[in-house]
């Protein structure tokens, strides 16, 4: 994805529409003449997928969701408003965390206090969220103060690799995914999907996460079943990071649906 990894990483915003995001992933399956493609997502990786879905459907055999489901186009609500909704469905916000990575300083906040970062994004007990995370500002007091609580070690490995390469280039990328999601641009991108295309008519696969108090299964399936006929929905006993916590669940779960629409 772009900002990550050895990817080029853009300062300007407007760069990670996910249309123009789920257009270089089109060029480069006509670069390397791919054909019968599978899109899998997990969180902002699921909101491109859903790009894909709305504006390149034929160019896909079928489309995968980790943690944060199905997202159809979102042309009217603003930040402000779906904090509103959510913390009214749910009774608390669980989206208020965007408002801290949104902002100018956070990845200069975020070099400065790695370890609180990461022992926050990765806790064990994800119902440290609830507190720490998820209400506005909740995030930033806690990195700022130090705070700790104990990693999830199945996040070790992954840690030490992003750990290493943040070093090097910054969280700047990544954060311009949430500065896109608060944005009025997003609202602009979402007007380009057909409204024929906000119902997926290929396979999809929505993969639930039990432990996230942020991405709900709830709020997945609920989607799923209004955008997505042909949905099959499984729910791992896993946090949001469930590709890491759940590998083998969701490798078995996977082969079993891909077997399923390729047979």
């Amino acid at each position: 994805m772009l900002g990550y990894g050895g990817t080029d990483k853009p300062e300007e915003y407007t760069q990670y529409l996910h249309s123009l995001l789920a257009q270089d992933l089109v060029d480069l399956l006509d670069h390397e003449a791919v054909t019968d493609v599978i899109a899998l997502g997990h969180d902002w990786g699921s909101r491109t997928a859903s790009a894909l879905a709305h504006l390149h459907p034929d160019r896909f055999i079928g489309f995968g969701f980790f943690a944060v489901g199905y997202s159809a186009p979102n042309t009217s609500t603003t930040y402000d408003q779906l904090q509103a909704q959510l913390t009214q469905l749910l009774g608390y916000n669980n989206f208020g965390y965007w408002e801290f990575f949104a902002s100018p300083d956070a990845g200069e906040v975020i070099l400065k206090h790695t370890e609180s970062f990461w022992d926050i994004l990765y806790t064990k007990d994800t119902r440290t969220w609830l507190y720490n995370m998820c209400p506005p500002g909740a995030i930033r007091v806690f990195i700022e103060t130090d705070s700790r609580t104990p990693r999830d070690p199945a996040m070790d490995q992954l840690h030490r690799i992003y750990d290493k390469e943040f070093a090097k280039a910054g969280f700047g990328g990544p954060l311009n995914y949430y500065k896109i999601a608060v944005s009025a641009e997003e609202l602009e991108d979402g007007k380009k999907v057909p409204l024929e295309n906000y119902k997926v008519q290929k396979p999809v696969f929505i993969g639930c996460t039990k432990r996230d108090v942020i991405c709900l299964p709830a709020l997945a399936q609920a989607t799923a079943r209004q955008f997505c006929p042909q949905a099959t929905i499984e729910t791992f006993d896993a946090g949001h990071w469930v590709l890491a916590q759940a590998p083998n669940e969701v490798n078995s779960a996977l082969e079993k649906w891909i077997n399923s629409i390729v047979a």
